[in-house]
């Protein structure tokens, strides 16, 4: 699954460290409010989890695309 966006982009200077916990690329603030740098941390915490892999590229001209995979199986339930 990929999702993308066209904002200003990631530099590729901060691309080895935005799933890392508290991690902020820049001091800026957006919607009124700054970033504690969780939300990337915790989605590959839950990816990881599950078997799966979250990757980030370059949308072009600009923007981001986040893609990641979580495997599917079968599940048995025991009634």
């Amino acid at each position: 699954m990929q999702i993308a966006d066209n904002g200003k982009g990631i530099p590729d200077e901060d691309k080895p460290h935005i799933f890392e916990m508290f991690y902020t690329a820049n001091n800026e603030i957006t919607d009124s409010k700054r970033s504690l740098g969780l939300g990337l941390a915790l989605c590959k915490s839950i990816i990881n989890a599950h078997g799966g892999k979250i990757m980030v590229y370059d949308n072009e001209p600009k923007g981001a695309i986040f893609d990641f995979t979580v495997p599917a199986e079968e599940v048995e339930i025991h009634e």
